[in-house]
């Protein structure tokens, strides 16, 4: 029995033509891109998840909740997020 060999390349190509699934991984890129913002925001201030949960008023959990599922969160709170770790207008990183 042989085995067809399979293009990668050439599967994600088209697979990236149908529209959902294009739509689906540009909305995964944004969430990783948001994500590692997030870890960036809180590394370059050198705070914890939960030196950043206290400067919230919130828990560490709540925070790492935020993180992993970044997606949920409210405008409000990704403002909140970057205010704890000294981000000044984070309003205009948002958007």
């Amino acid at each position: 029995m042989s085995k067809k060999k399979i293009d990668w390349d050439e599967l994600r190509a088209e697979m990236l033509a149908q529209p959902g699934v294009q739509a689906a991984f540009d909305a995964e890129e944004r969430q990783e891109r948001l994500r590692e913002m997030l870890a960036q925001w809180r590394q370059h201030a050198g705070l914890t998840r939960n030196q950043v949960a206290l400067r919230m008023g919130v828990s560490a959990p709540t925070v790492s909740r935020m993180e992993a599922n970044v997606t949920r969160a409210s405008l409000d709170t990704l403002t909140r997020y970057a205010l704890a770790c000294g981000i000044e207008h984070p309003q205009v990183l948002l958007y």
